[in-house]
This record gives C-alpha cells, structure tokens and sequence, in this order.
C-alpha cells in the first residue's frame, strides 16, 4: 500500500478531517495527504 492509499483510507469513511504523512529527520517533506486539505500545505523552515 502507498502512502497516498494509507491516507485515502483515513479519510474514506468521513472520520477524518484532514491527513497527512510527513517526514521529519531524512526526508522533510509532505509524502501523503488528502487532496485541498491544510496538511498538503506543509513546507519546511530551516532554521
């Protein structure tokens, strides 16, 4: 299963009102979330 079917799982049955899966020590970036939702707006800040 890929990262974008384990999200689309989530929000499948209405429970969910946003998800995402997102790196966050090798690879800081959005790998997953539900399409319009705020978690697919996620970016990186280096501080």
């Amino acid at each position: 299963m890929s990262w974008q079917s384990y999200v689309d799982n989530l929000m499948a049955d209405g429970s969910c009102q946003d998800a995402a899966i997102v790196g966050f020590t090798d690879a800081k970036y959005v790998w997953a979330s539900s399409e319009g939702g705020t978690f697919s707006g996620i970016t990186v800040r280096f501080c």
